[in-house]
């Protein structure tokens, strides 16, 4: 019963664990001029007190969202656009070794005040300081490990991110079966992401 309320409390935060998503999955880039929701994107890099340079993480952030876009979001009428670059000074948050068992709370936590609520927020931190954690997305916010901005758990923490839970199915992208398969969205999905973005852009 203990073990059941603790793996409870875990998915009410969505934060994804990494399994086997290193495995390379081959997706056909689509891109489309003509998009029903386009959302602005901030990526902000998450470091430590002592060191402040967002370049140590070493990312292309056009490519990056350009990836995102042409693999997952534009063949569904949404588009992630490029907004601000910025860097997050933050030790809780950078190490999340010292948080066990609290990752998704200290990250909610900690990020409240550094996101815009009519945009998408992409926060990023070093692989080597979080404890078996990819990603966490809630409330238009996704924390992504570096070393996985370029696997599925990207999109999956997007769709977090905006209003989307765990799924069952093997291959769709909310999926926690098997990450190296997971390729696309639901109809009834892609339905949740642009109502999200249509409420993000009220505000």
């Amino acid at each position: 019963m203990k073990l059941l309320k603790i793996l409870f409390v875990l998915s009410i935060f969505f934060s994804c664990t990494t399994e086997d998503d290193y495995v390379p999955f081959q997706i056909e880039q689509v891109f489309s001029d003509t998009l029903e929701r386009v959302i602005k994107v901030d990526i902000i890099y998450v470091q430590p007190s002592t060191r402040s340079n967002q370049k140590s993480y070493n990312l292309d952030e056009t490519h990056f969202i350009d990836n995102l876009n042409g693999s997952f979001f534009h063949r569904h009428g949404i588009g992630l656009e490029m907004g601000d670059v910025k860097t997050l000074i933050n030790d809780e948050l950078y190490d999340l070794r010292d948080n066990r068992g609290t990752e998704s709370s200290t990250f909610l936590r900690e990020t409240q005040d550094s996101y815009k609520e009519d945009r998408l927020s992409i926060y990023i931190i070093k692989r080597a300081h979080t404890v078996a954690i990819a990603g966490i997305g809630k409330d238009q916010r996704a924390l992504i490990t570096d070393e996985f901005l370029y696997e599925t758990t990207a999109p999956h923490e997007i769709g977090h991110a905006l209003g989307l839970f765990h799924y069952s199915e093997e291959g769709n992208i909310m999926s926690q079966i098997r990450p190296y398969l997971r390729k696309d969205f639901t109809l009834r999905q892609i339905d949740v992401m642009k109502s999200r973005i249509d409420e993000m852009k009220s505000n």
